[in-house]
């Protein structure tokens, strides 16, 4: 595609001046503690370090000198041990606190500042998904060559002033958006694809037993039999695929499923993309198969698809798992007599096998919607040119483009024309541009001739779409802007009903699940095989399913905040289910249902789900330190100072000894007093899920090396302010009694992922009305993200 030279503008954000709220002068007790422990040798004219002539607004000014005497006071190297007075370890705990939360609060303030104009950088999903909207191309960001991760913030991957934009990024969404057009304007349209096969073709089956199967009327009955961890290579057709774009896959098959063990399971995995396609568990009968659909964007050419039997088994190195030379029809006509056999002498499967038996392709597919709105943006002729563009453009950028904008984009357009180049491909040259303009790759919030603090109409209708459907505004929200009515709350509440309810809401469901409570980091330290043989990828996959679909349905169905920590339900699979130990009836294999959990069940909440377990897990063992640093950060919105530098890592327990747990090694290990005083505050919230091992099983007893029997675990504990727990449950209640911290911190963390931005001292009284608002309505979870989006925060840029 020809380009024409065009201007990719980037972004930056300019710091404004230190808000009146920041910290005039230090804590009373910190200026106490450092006049007596520190001014001694660093108040001195011949001393490099002078801490009396640092700024009083610890945070704003002098950020590094201050991060530095955090740093020292918590390693133990100040005061110096030769320091006549030691400090009492609290004093010294809370010193580290208060300037921990104060350089914080200044990070989040020069995050949060804003100029005249704000750039929020689309991520990496909302990038892909304002592309389909826009032109009905699914865009592989993830493909190799693809974009990079989204950078993150505490968790979070949307934060504006962490998405920047680097020479690397230019390149990609140039490259990106050229595979796009190319995608969405070919010089020819590609026929469509349409074919089927034999999982084994005729000229697969070995010669001396072709014509045996032909004269049986059985050389199209000849069938694929995957034992586990089997591959099948032959799903391509013949020929490549004749462009790139959405295929459909079918795969007829049955699954024979052991009467006590797992489902075989179907998974469909592209080589070149390192991406898998499709994965589901397949029960059915030998001679009652079935068919699964499934539709997967791919590229041009011939496709390199694998499908496992995605299940553990016996091995199929030793010749008795090998495939043999004779074809296989059914089990009814058997195997070879050295060959594995799939079924026991009552006819039940030993293991879990799939028979695959044909595939069918399809595409590549165009809705007529789609058709139909491409045709909009491509001129039919020259004289059409700057019509398409302004429609291309302004719905490329969520709002009016103006005629100066305009301008540029037809300027291009008939450079290349009077260059010799087709209306279309000139057309494409500017679009080229348009997607690689700062208005489209950025949300953009301000105005350039003047500081204005709120969102305009198109501002609140982008804000609105990106929030709850990580994508550009529908027509509906577009037309409410151009009518200048999204400022009106009630008006935004009844956009959010209609948001919430369409299945792009899922969208915002998953996403803020993941970045507010980390699931990304679930199989971050991949548990150790030999400690955890029943871990494995699809029970990590199931273990992110459950707290996803338990946050989607806590907010549909607007439950009350308080379930988060303690709930009569759950959302289970099969897997789950088999694995948690609860009953199986009626749960679909792959999907996640509502499941009423008995009176006396060890799980119930997000404290107890597998993945909020495991990824507070090293992969060996539990963590309680990171369990405790998670509830207080995530759940409570209380970060603790940074640990010591250098600190010795607890060792596992010598065979020689006497057996101990992780909490009786932590006592132990923790012999400074500065530590114990800090550890005091966080790892009890740990302690109370000590019956979760690092995979979240539950168990009474602590498996570990050493002599004598494994010890009983203790779940008890005491709460900072003095309030004790024996168990989980009596830690839950504790919990709940702080509901109102829960609440807060829930608010804060929408706020955060609505608003694109960090929260400053500035937006407390808009937090505190919004979780005022929540708790007047029961701290219900849906009610609290229609109080954020009628507020007048939500209109802050």
């Amino acid at each position: 595609m020809p380009k024409a030279a065009f201007i990719f503008c980037t972004c930056f954000t300019l710091l404004a001046g230190l808000p009146a709220s920041a910290a005039d002068q230090l804590d009373a007790k910190v200026s106490q503690y450092l006049v007596k422990y520190c001014y001694e040798c660093h108040s001195k004219s011949n001393h490099d370090f002078r801490i009396d002539q640092l700024s009083p607004k610890v945070g704003f000014e002098n950020t590094p000198q201050w991060a530095e005497i955090l740093g020292r006071i918590t390693a133990g190297e100040m005061p110096p041990k030769k320091h006549p007075v030691q400090p009492d370890p609290k004093l010294s705990t809370m010193v580290t606190q208060w300037l921990s939360d104060q350089l914080k609060s200044g990070e989040a303030a020069r995050m949060a500042a804003r100029g005249k104009v704000s750039f929020h950088r689309l991520s990496r999903d909302e990038y892909v998904n304002t592309v389909r909207d826009l032109l009905g191309v699914q865009f592989d960001a993830t493909d190799p060559g693809g974009f990079l991760d989204d950078p993150e913030w505490h968790g979070f991957e949307r934060i504006g002033s962490v998405l920047t934009l680097s020479p690397a990024n230019i390149e990609k969404y140039l490259a990106a958006a050229e595979t796009i057009l190319d995608e969405a304007f070919p010089d020819t349209e590609a026929p469509l694809f349409t074919g089927s096969k034999r999982a084994i073709l005729e000229t697969q089956i070995n010669s001396r037993h072709r014509e045996t199967l032909r004269e049986r009327g059985l050389l199209d009955k000849v069938r694929f039999e995957a034992w586990p961890g089997d591959q099948f290579r032959y799903s391509a057709l013949q020929g490549p695929l004749p462009a790139a774009g959405m295929y459909e896959i079918s795969y007829t098959l049955s699954g024979l499923k052991p009467p006590h063990g797992r489902a075989p399971r179907l998974k469909v995995y592209e080589e070149k993309l390192d991406r898998v396609l499709f994965e589901r568990d397949i029960i059915a009968p030998e001679n009652q198969p079935i068919t699964v659909t499934f539709q997967a964007h791919l590229p041009k050419g011939r496709p390199s698809i694998m499908v496992y039997n995605d299940v553990p088994g016996p091995s199929n190195l030793p010749r008795s798992g090998r495939h043999g030379t004779v074809p296989f029809i059914s089990i009814k006509e058997g195997r070879l007599p050295w060959q594995m056999k799939l079924t026991d002498e009552q006819g039940q499967a030993r293991y879990p096998f799939l028979i695959i038996d044909s595939i069918s392709w399809k595409g590549p597919l165009v809705t007529e919607e789609t058709r139909t709105k491409r045709a909009s943006y491509m001129p039919k002729d020259k004289q059409e040119v700057k019509l398409c563009l302004q429609r291309f453009a302004t719905d490329a950028f969520r709002k009016p483009i103006t005629s100066d904008q305009l301008q540029r984009y037809v300027s291009i357009a008939e450079h290349e024309i009077s260059n010799g180049e087709s209306v279309r491909q000139a057309t494409k040259t500017a679009m080229l541009a348009i997607l690689c303009s700062k208005d489209f790759l950025f949300l953009a919030e301000g105005d350039e001739a003047k500081q204005r603090g709120e969102l305009n109409d198109w501002e609140i209708a982008s804000r609105l779409s990106y929030f709850l459907w990580s994508t550009m505004p529908d027509a509906e929200l577009l037309e409410l802007a151009r009518q200048g009515k999204l400022r009106d709350p009630q008006v935004r509440a009844e956009q959010f009903q209609r948001l919430i309810r369409n299945p792009k809401a899922k969208r915002f469901l998953d996403s803020f699940a993941t970045q507010w409570l980390r699931l990304k980091n679930v199989g971050k330290f991949p548990p150790d095989k030999r400690l955890y043989p029943e871990y494995d990828a699809h029970l990590e996959a199931c273990m992110v399913g459950e707290t996803k679909a338990f946050f989607s349905e806590l907010v549909l169905q607007n439950r009350p905040l308080s379930d988060l920590i303690q709930s009569d339900w759950t959302m289970l699979n099969v897997r789950l289910a088999e694995y948690y130990g609860l009953p199986t009836d009626g749960l679909p294999r792959d999907e996640f249902q509502r499941v009423t959990l008995a009176a006396n069940s060890q799980r119930g909440g997000i404290l107890t789900q597998a993945a909020i377990l495991s990824l507070t897990s090293d992969g060996t063992r539990h963590r309680p330190v990171h369990r405790g640093v998670w509830i207080s950060e995530n759940l409570l919105g209380k970060s603790p100072p940074p640990p010591p530098a250098n600190v010795d890592p607890i060792e596992p327990n010598p065979v020689t000894e006497k057996k101990a747990t992780i909490r009786q090694k932590l006592a132990a290990h923790i012999h400074d007093s500065r530590c114990a005083s800090c550890h005091a505050n966080i790892d009890p919230y740990g302690f109370a899920l000590e019956n979760f091992d690092a995979i979240g099983r539950w168990r009474t007893e602590e498996i570990t090396e050493g002599q004598g029997p494994n010890p009983t675990v203790d779940a008890s504990g005491t709460m900072p302010d003095g309030r004790k727990f024996q168990n989980v449950a009596d830690f839950k209640k504790l919990l709940l009694e702080d509901i109102d911290q829960l609440n807060n911190t829930f608010v804060e963390k929408l706020a955060i992922y609505a608003t694109r931005r960090t929260m400053t001292f500035d937006d407390r009284v808009f937090l505190t009305a919004i979780a005022t608002k929540t708790k007047q309505q029961k701290y219900r979870t849906q009610d609290a993200v229609r109080a954020l989006i009628t507020s007048d925060l939500f209109l802050k840029r």
